[in-house]
């Protein structure tokens, strides 16, 4: 996909700039962030059924502990998927946890692949003549009620994803899903491959570069890779191996406890190799010193072992991961959290 910066910037400066797009307020409230589901049939071509459950539970929680959902774009696949056939196999699942939220407590803001939410009457409504279609964004009040926070989906700027998106369409409808299907049937094309990010290295670059221009954070999804306070899972892996590596240097350890660390070490840089084989690093934000906490993306429900989403509870923001298998204890971690108005504050101040 190929990122055009000055299409990008024109396109979130209107967005942001623009009274009509919706208000929220964080004051008192919770939200979780999802976005990237991608929705299809149940069939093979179907990157999402294997998370099924994962975020069948996951919207259990969220209803169940009075919060609001936000889904951040491309929730269905309608590039490859009819609505028809979407909303027949996930309508008992999928559909049916996000109705337990309640209309006024569901907000869809679309994306590239889900961009028709201009006029059908939407599935995830329990009111079907309800207010129909989906804004381009939703703005956040923090705790002071100070708009500063933008959410899209971050298919901005994106020249196949925005502006030739119907060509993009055409093409994986008419030639790429027949392919994919044979390919998977063959065993040549796997689930794994579905978190392989699509978008171009600096992408998170463009993003970031305006939200600290702008003095705003920015939460978004599209590119499948999961960010905290504009850093990847993949920074976080290499500070913790860095650690853990200083950690026997400077400390006397035991020889059986220098082996169960070199062990651990081991199996995070197994973990980062797979997140730079699938293009889940990105570069770094800021060439000296360490990047304002202005950018944040939700990530995706196509991992192997599960989906990730973004919780805010008043003042608190958390990056968190539901595990794929049921049983698995904690069923949620959390990877990455802060407070919000500490990290609006940096970005008001421009200090890392």
């Amino acid at each position: 996909m190929a990122q055009n910066r000055a299409l990008t910037e024109k396109r979130l400066s209107a967005l942001w700039s623009d009274p009509n797009v919706p208000e929220l307020s964080t004051r008192g409230n919770k939200y979780v962030i999802i976005s990237d589901t991608h929705l299809g049939d149940g069939g093979e071509a179907d990157d999402f059924r294997e998370n099924e459950k994962a975020l069948e539970r996951a919207l259990a929680h969220y209803a169940k502990n009075d919060y609001t959902l936000i889904l951040l774009g491309d929730v269905e696949e309608f590039w490859q998927f009819d609505l028809d056939r979407i909303e027949k196999r996930y309508r008992d699942s999928i559909y049916a946890g996000i109705k337990a939220f309640g209309d006024e407590r569901v907000h869809r803001v679309y994306g590239n692949h889900d961009s028709e939410w201009g006029n059908p009457s939407d599935p995830a409504k329990n009111d079907p003549n309800g207010r129909k279609g989906a804004p381009e964004a939703l703005k956040l009040r923090d705790v002071s009620e100070q708009t500063s926070l933008l959410l899209v989906h971050g298919h901005q700027g994106s020249t196949d994803a925005d502006k030739y998106s119907w060509f993009s369409r055409f093409v994986v409808r008419g030639l790429f899903k027949p392919v994919e299907a044979a390919a998977k049937w063959l065993g040549l094309y796997g689930h794994p491959a579905a978190t392989k990010s699509q978008v171009t290295k600096d992408y998170e670059n463009i993003f970031y570069a305006w939200a600290k221009a702008n003095k705003v954070i920015v939460i978004c999804g599209h590119s499948h890779r999961a960010i905290f306070a504009s850093q990847s899972y993949a920074d976080e892996l290499q500070e913790k191996i860095e650690s853990m590596q200083a950690g026997i240097i400077t400390t006397r350890m035991a020889v059986d406890a220098i082996k169960a660390e070199v062990k651990k070490i081991e199996k995070l840089r197994q973990e980062l190799a797979d997140e730079k084989n699938k293009g889940r690093d990105f570069q770094p934000l800021e060439a000296n010193g360490r990047a304002l906490p202005c950018y944040f993306n939700s990530g995706c429900a196509l991992y192997t072992d599960g989906l990730t989403a973004i919780e805010i509870a008043n003042d608190a923001i958390k990056l968190v991961k539901w595990h794929k298998k049921a049983g698995q204890e904690p069923p949620v971690i959390v990877f990455k959290e802060g407070r919000l108005s500490a990290f609006i504050k940096k970005v008001k101040e421009n200090e890392s």
